[in-house]
């Protein structure tokens, strides 16, 4: 059989949380990945500036969902990243612009220290989402946004790419903005 176990999994730990702590956006044709092995990735390879956006805590998640037809014998992972992000600024809503036009590279850092690539082979993009003001005072005023990519394997890991301006040990020259 062409698709062969390998391992099982044991009970892990419970150490682990949920969330999303920040996201790093990039347009796609700028990111060049090296292989996938093991569900994870060990070099960024092209010369790339990653843009951070902070989320506030409890107020982004990703899900990753397994889409399968037994008819057709097809199976995708659509990976989805929901991020609300209070606080409506002109520079900022023009920023967004830019970034919902785009097909994205996005690299999602988890509550676990996780970096996961979202859109590793045919991008991100933005599929809805809203900027709001809401309707009584302690409502949301800002945006809610949804990007999504359609990918045959689920987010492989990535390497920490935090606390550096520029992250060193890849092969290609990483920079983090703004920087940490």
């Amino acid at each position: 059989m062409a698709c062969d176990l390998t391992s099982g999994r044991s009970k892990p730990c419970k150490d682990g949380i949920g969330g999303v702590k920040e996201i790093l956006l990039c347009a796609f044709d700028d990111a060049t990945y090296g292989a996938v092995s093991g569900g994870a990735i060990a070099d960024i390879t092209s010369d790339t500036t990653y843009y951070r956006w902070a989320v506030t805590k409890n107020s982004a998640s990703l899900a990753q969902n397994v889409q399968s037809s037994v008819e057709n014998g097809t199976i995708f992972y659509e990976q989805v990243l929901t991020v609300n992000m209070a606080k409506q600024e002109a520079s900022v809503t023009a920023e967004l612009t830019n970034v919902l036009r785009n097909c994205l590279s996005i690299i999602v850092r988890d509550n676990n220290d996780n970096w996961h690539v979202m859109g590793l082979k045919r991008s991100a993009e933005a599929t809805g989402g809203n900027i709001g003001t809401g309707a009584a005072t302690g409502d949301l005023n800002g945006y809610n946004l949804v990007f999504t990519a359609e990918e045959v394997a689920p987010c492989p890991f990535a390497p920490n790419l935090a606390d550096s301006t520029v992250v060193s040990g890849l092969t290609g020259a990483v920079t983090i903005n703004p920087a940490y």
